[in-house]
């Protein structure tokens, strides 16, 4: 076994492509992504009725930035993801689910 796979927070889905949570800190991480998200909606600056197009794009720019911020905490604390479709003999119990 090696070091990395011991400090997994995510493993690879079993069905399409991507990551779950495995660990505390893959579900911390999962929540500290909502709680983000979700906060902008209610801090920044907007006009209720008339949102301005820079207000639109400071917060499509807020939520891109914490989209790459969970990737790249996902791709550092998970296996490599790839496009998988159920359970294969071949699968790496440490890296899959």
């Amino acid at each position: 076994m090696n070091n990395k796979s011991e400090k997994l927070w995510f493993k690879r889905r079993r069905y399409g492509w991507g990551w779950t949570p495995v660990t505390w800190q893959g579900w911390l991480t999962i929540a500290a992504f909502l709680a983000m998200v979700v906060s902008c909606v209610f801090t920044l600056p907007m006009k209720p009725n008339e949102p301005t197009t820079g207000q639109i794009l400071l917060f499509c720019m807020y939520v891109v930035s914490a989209i790459l911020v969970l990737l790249g905490i996902s791709f550092m604390k998970g296996p490599m993801p790839k496009f998988r479709w159920g359970k294969k003999p071949t699968d790496n119990p440490e890296e899959d689910i």
